[in-house]
């Protein structure tokens, strides 16, 4: 049995350049998700829960996402 797909589907790769302090940041977040057994506790579940919380602070709802992204397909 192989490793669960952890990407969702649509998925697109991308790159992030990092400093070595976000470096440890990121480590650090996947070391302390790994001891508690979390279920997203790979690097890319990490990067994204984070984008979900900034979205949240920003009160950009999934409902005002899907509308940018109706609008981006328009372009």
């Amino acid at each position: 049995m192989g490793r669960k797909k952890r990407i969702p589907e649509g998925a697109e790769g991308t790159t992030v350049y990092l400093t070595p302090e976000e470096q440890i940041i990121l480590r650090a977040i996947l070391a302390k998700r790994k001891k508690k057994s979390h279920p997203r506790c790979s690097l890319n579940e990490i990067v994204i829960d984070g984008l979900w919380r900034i979205a949240e602070d920003e009160k950009l709802t999934r409902k005002k996402l899907e509308v940018f992204l109706a609008d981006d397909g328009e372009h």
